[in-house]
């Protein structure tokens, strides 16, 4: 199998440069580079990231097309071809092994949607190959071509467009049709447990209090992963100096419009937990790693190199994880905000007795400013129909019943002071804490809970 590594500190010329100009360095920190089952680099595959970077893609998009090539990549490698010699046949057999593979229990590794997903990209990759060697009749979409392909026109929404755009991608006559759309899950209670127990009986000091406040927030705040590494020191300190019910701002990403941030209300018990991350931990990290005249203001940060953490270091964080915790369902971060926003729009279904069903939901959503308001606050979404499926799971799991939660606010609150307290016990019981550091810590704690509280009675 081939692999993919990502460069570390890494600057490459920019190959795409006019002629006649300087040639220019591209920043390429974090680009896949990818390489054959030999350890050989793949030539065509390494451009094709390069062109990616070019085209001002995040550092997650490369990563999730890399993983989508390298099938191809290895396909070619194994049956000793090029690229350039592929044909209608041979692409067809490359989507029948993906099909065709099997798990240890018999079940297919890959779903049709992600079959789908890989070959339009594989597709896209030819394009460039064919481009790259300025191939004749490659492909493209007459007989006359070694690949036949065929392009379909969608219309797409982005979230804070007022209109669809139309977009085309290649598609293939083996291509199979979509899986029936599922709904989106949120990670277990069961798997968040083992992961929160992983994180907070981490024996590397520093590892673990960073790791509580990223994990804390990654659950409570209903982050996509990469506004997540966008919070800034300042956002937190903003939210620490509230007199009211403290808010946390985040960056707003995937929209066309220029409402850049959003709101988020945040419990004091999460941003007891941050700061201590801060004091005890990144202020002491930047000062000996980039020194504080260059701190970037980012909140979380490398425990080695004091710079900000990217998010594919969470990703592969949560992939150890799942492999070491022998987690077998899904376990990745957007799973926690799939549960986020499940657990908003049930907080404000349960605060209204003529509620009752989906339907009636979606149309007081509609004529409720306040909500929607909410709602754009919370998620970062502009279109309730972008939620509609998490309505339907809310009102699943709620059976049809309709409640009043006086204190709804409380439940996050609680959940944090719960941890909060065990991962006292814990560093009590590896003394790496002493008791005037443990009663300062237990202060904090019932502190911030009694804000929470206050807040939760208004």
């Amino acid at each position: 199998m081939g692999s993919i590594n990502y460069l570390k500190d890494f600057e490459r010329w920019d190959f795409y440069s006019p002629l006649g100009q300087k040639l220019q360095m591209v920043d390429a920190n974090d680009t896949p580079f990818i390489t054959y089952a030999n350890e050989a680099p793949c030539y065509e595959a390494n451009m094709y990231m390069h062109k990616m970077l070019l085209d001002l893609l995040t550092a997650g998009t490369l990563r999730t097309y890399a993983n989508q090539i390298i099938h191809l990549v290895d396909f070619c490698y194994e049956n000793k071809m090029r690229f350039s010699k592929l044909t209608d046949s041979s692409f067809r057999l490359f989507i029948q092994f993906l099909q065709a593979e099997r798990d240890k229990f018999g079940e297919r590794v890959r779903t049709n949607n992600h079959i789908i997903n890989i070959a339009h990209r594989c597709l896209d990759f030819l394009v460039f190959v064919q481009d790259l060697y300025e191939l004749k009749n490659f492909i493209g979409q007459g007989k006359e071509n070694a690949i036949c392909v065929k392009v379909k026109k969608y219309r797409k929404v982005i979230e804070g467009s007022n209109h669809k755009i139309e977009e085309e991608r290649l598609s293939h006559v083996s291509v199979p049709s979509k899986d029936a759309v599922k709904r989106k899950l949120s990670v277990s209670e069961d798997d968040a447990l083992k992961v929160w127990n992983y994180i907070q009986d981490q024996e590397n000091r520093n590892k673990r209090l960073r790791d509580i406040a990223l994990y804390q927030s990654m659950e409570q705040l209903g982050a996509r992963v990469e506004e997540l590494h966008l919070i800034t020191v300042e956002d937190v300190n903003k939210a620490l100096g509230s007199t009211i019910e403290p808010h946390l701002n985040l960056t707003n990403l995937k929209r066309r419009d220029d409402i850049t941030t959003r709101s988020i209300p945040v419990t004091s018990a999460l941003l007891t937990d941050i700061k201590t991350y801060i004091n005890k931990v990144r202020k002491k990290v930047i000062k000996s790693t980039i020194g504080k005249e260059n701190d970037h203001g980012y909140l979380f940060i490398s425990l080695t190199t004091g710079k900000r953490l990217k998010s594919a270091t969470l990703t592969r964080y949560m992939n150890k994880w799942k492999r070491e915790l022998g987690i077998e369902g899904e376990l990745h971060a957007h799973l926690y905000r799939h549960a986020f926003i499940t657990n908003k729009l049930k907080e404000i279904i349960l605060q209204h007795k003529e509620i009752t069903s989906a339907d009636k939901f979606r149309e007081h959503l509609l004529h409720t400013e306040k909500f929607k308001m909410q709602l754009k606050e919370w998620t970062g979404h502009t279109r309730i129909y972008s939620l509609d499926i998490y309505i339907h799971i809310v009102f699943a799991e709620l059976n049809g019943y309709s409640k009043i939660y006086n204190a709804v606010k409380l439940k996050d609150s609680v959940t944090i002071v719960q941890r909060q307290v065990q991962s006292l016990k814990q560093q009590f019981k590896d003394k790496s804490i002493t008791m005037t550091e443990g009663l300062l810590q237990i202060d904090m704690i019932l502190s911030a809970f009694e804000f929470d509280i206050e807040n939760s009675l208004c």
